[in-house]
């Protein structure tokens, strides 16, 4: 069970405590601050996915996590290239522990194999999935700012949905809980 817990506060559950705690302190969120949590999310799904996509048991699972490499490369390559145009630079507070909280969860899945290594895989990915959903709908979209960036996340928002779909169905294919 601490495994599951620890499991379950990875990374991006330490944003959403950050952003939480920024919020409920009476902070606001700016646009460089969600620019940096958009990238963020990004760098994280894309280093996972590439340990699903080259440690992945089953073919399903090594098929996922490479689509969802593609997927938020691309993604993260829109965001840099709009930050780069408005003249953003992205930046995420000093309090922020996602490098840290990252690499307990790439420790996690990397000491695991086989069958073990994609249940690992794909409950990260659910978890991680739905909590960037959450965390869009109801905490960064009503918080951003400028209208060609809250466009690019409306854009993006489906690709997260239909990941988290994927993963959902991947897992119930192989009998992940």
């Amino acid at each position: 069970m601490i495994t599951r817990i620890s499991f379950v506060t990875s990374v991006f559950a330490a944003l959403l405590a950050l952003l939480s705690s920024q919020v409920n302190a009476g902070g606001m969120l700016n646009d460089e601050t969600i620019f940096a949590i958009f990238d963020q999310a990004n760098s994280v799904d894309i280093y996972t996915g590439r340990l699903g996509a080259k440690y992945g048991h089953s073919e399903e699972v090594r098929a996922l996590g490479k689509m969802v490499t593609t997927d938020h490369m691309s993604v993260q390559q829109m965001g840099r290239d709009l930050a780069n145009k408005l003249g953003i630079i992205p930046a995420l507070p000093d309090n922020d522990t996602s490098v840290a909280d990252h690499a307990k969860t790439v420790a996690l899945l990397q000491s695991k194999s086989g069958p073990d290594f994609d249940k690992a895989y794909l409950r990260h990915e659910i978890v991680f999935h739905q909590s960037v959903i959450d965390a869009v709908k109801g905490t960064l979209l009503p918080a951003i700012r400028n209208s060609e960036f809250k466009k690019l996340v409306i854009d993006v928002l489906p690709g997260f949905e239909h990941h988290l779909a994927a993963t959902k169905a991947v897992a119930k294919k192989l009998g992940v809980e």
